[in-house]
């Protein structure tokens, strides 16, 4: 649990004088807004740290990524209000003195169909929502969104839900009507520049390690949670470390506190990132997560540990390696630019009092053969038994009854090759990713996902589109799901259905 001291030295800092530096702003890292933005900051020669995500850039920077992929695929300059308002710029701006901030509308509204469900079965997402962000002076950026939705999903995500009581990636699944599910998601953050060098950020969000599709140290495939973050760079920035206090919740119910509402029963969690990068082509970083128990239904809440503070990262994992109440996850994450649009990425997990390891090798390619917004990636993933838990589900690698790392978390293997391609306004997208996985509950099983869809994005900065496409899933026990949809959405997240 984050403790209240936390929040009264984040307050504390926010109190300090003006240091007279950039207003920040955390890049979004959803697939379509980071198609061109990573090919843009490929291109640079500066040293800026790819892997750990969220990036937290100078808005002056984030603005020109922006501006350069619209006039690079939208060229097309819009004059009355509407027009601005649909293809390019925030719903609504407010400006004053040291202060700015944007209002947006999101959405997803998608219908489709089962085409291998015999019973005509519906498919839907209504989701609504609203996004708020801006800056106060050069120090604070600011972020919220809340999203409300409504869907009916196929027969093999229903049984995920069904086991998790969750729905992947997002919130605790509520029934609605008959076959459906109701569920919210918020996230929030505020970033605090503290000097030039060091930043605080206090919030509930996701964060992404690596520069793969998936990650097997950190990734977005889960629910959001609470955290605080201190990070610092040093030497002209080719040295940075991000050091999180986090609590994670459970499924699991216990009794409140003076007979009030039962609780999800919570769990903390460290996550400390060091990265070296010494210049704009190589990078490695090394991977420290830590999950304590702060509860049991035997002994109730457990005494709160002054070692889950140290800010030092391997020291934890050190020091607690045989506790009962801890389980620690340590690896290692490496990117490499040989040329100016192709780049090798690697990890390394181990987890520490399992005994298991895993690893990941690909690659990515920006403008193949010279074709403007052609984008490849390919992708191996190998993740053995024995990394991410003890199967306790109070110090295991999940939260809210997902995992943190990979969504077949143990014992599998998988390729994963995907191909994007942008003209103008429309968006061609294909991803395979084939994978055997040994379960204890079913055996050996292979699972081949493919999705292939095709979108016109109205607008980037929301990435407001229309698209349609197929989602096939071929479970060599379960069966198939030919899932076909269309709909109208503002792509601002990663969801993973492809398990």
């Amino acid at each position: 649990m984050i403790k209240r001291t936390h929040i009264i030295v984040l307050v504390g800092l926010l109190l300090i004088g003006h240091f007279g530096f950039s207003q920040k702003v955390l890049l979004p890292f959803d697939r379509v807004t980071s198609q061109d933005a990573m090919r843009q900051l490929y291109e640079s020669d500066s040293i800026i740290h790819l892997s750990f995500k969220p990036l937290l850039l100078d808005k002056s920077g984030y603005d020109t990524l922006i501006s350069r992929t619209n006039s690079r695929f939208t060229q097309k300059k819009y004059n009355s209000w509407a027009s601005r308002k649909l293809f390019r710029e925030n719903l609504a701006v407010l400006k004053a003195e040291d202060f700015y901030m944007s209002i947006d509308v999101v959405m997803n509204l998608e219908g489709g169909k089962d085409l291998s469900n015999t019973t005509g079965k519906t498919l839907s997402t209504n989701t609504r929502g609203v996004l708020i962000q801006g800056n106060i002076t050069d120090k604070i950026y600011f972020r919220t969104d809340f999203y409300e939705t409504q869907s009916y999903f196929p027969t093999y995500m229903d049984s995920m839900i069904a086991s998790s009581g969750v729905v992947p990636g997002q919130g605790k699944a509520k029934s609605f009507k008959t076959g459906g599910y109701d569920y919210p998601m918020v996230t929030g953050i505020v970033n605090f520049q503290a000097t030039k060098n060091v930043n605080v950020q206090f919030g509930q969000d996701k964060m992404f390690i690596g520069n793969g599709y998936r990650s097997l140290l950190l990734s977005d495939n889960a629910a959001p949670f609470l955290f605080l973050q201190a990070g610092v760079n040093l030497f002209e920035n080719k040295l940075n470390y991000h050091t999180n206090w986090a609590s994670l919740q459970t499924l699991n119910k216990v009794h409140g506190p003076s007979g009030g509402d039962d609780l999800f029963a919570k769990k903390q969690a460290n996550f400390n990132y060091l990265s070296f990068k010494p210049n704009a082509k190589f990078e490695v970083g090394l991977f420290e997560g830590v999950m304590w128990e702060r509860w049991n239904e035997y002994t109730g809440s457990q005494n709160f540990d002054p070692v889950f503070l140290n800010p030092v990262p391997f020291l934890t994992t050190a020091i607690k390696s045989n506790d009962t109440l801890v389980n620690s996850l340590i690896g290692f994450n490496l990117f490499y630019k040989p040329l100016i649009h192709t780049a090798f990425y690697g990890q390394f997990t181990h987890g520490v009092q399992g005994g298991g390891s895993g690893f990941q090798m690909g690659t990515k390619l920006f403008d193949v053969l010279g074709v403007e917004g052609l984008n490849f990636q390919l992708e191996y993933n190998h993740v053995g038994e024995g990394v991410y838990g003890t199967k306790n589900n109070y110090t295991d690698y999940f939260q809210f009854n997902q995992p943190l790392a990979v969504q077949q978390m143990e014992n599998f293997s998988e390729v994963i090759f995907i191909g994007n391609y942008r003209f103008k306004r429309v968006l061609v997208h294909f991803k395979a990713a084939l994978a055997n996985v040994n379960n204890d509950a079913i055996g050996t099983a292979s699972i081949n996902n493919y999705d292939a869809n095709v979108g016109y994005l109205f607008n980037p900065i929301t990435n407001l589109m229309v698209n349609m496409g197929v989602r096939y899933r071929d479970h060599s026990i379960t069966g198939n799901t030919n899932w076909v949809y269309f709909g109208v959405k503002t792509n601002l997240r990663n969801l993973y259905y492809d398990f």
